[in-house]
């Protein structure tokens, strides 16, 4: 269950839908006597301001938050992003 931001630095309180950000997770775990790992679909959310800067990642099996790489000056477009 949705509690409250996972940024935690914040803690805001989750309330509505329409603010911020919701992220599902999916992951497999093993279960005692499964011969194969079943799916589970976790929910995250990230409140308004939180989400303009931050993403949700999942490292090492933990879910936790990453900076969001800024743009480059100017929102140019990098070389290396271009469609040709």
């Amino acid at each position: 269950m949705l509690s409250c931001c996972l940024n935690p630095a914040c803690g805001t309180p989750f309330r509505y839908l329409q603010e911020g950000r919701i992220f599902s997770i999916e992951r497999a775990v093993a279960l005692p006597g499964s011969p194969e790992p079943q799916r589970l679909i976790e929910h995250y959310w990230l409140c308004g301001p939180c989400s303009l800067h931050l993403k949700v990642v999942v490292e090492n099996g933990l879910v936790t938050t990453q900076p969001i790489p800024a743009e480059p000056a100017g929102g140019e477009v990098a070389p290396a992003n271009l469609m040709l």
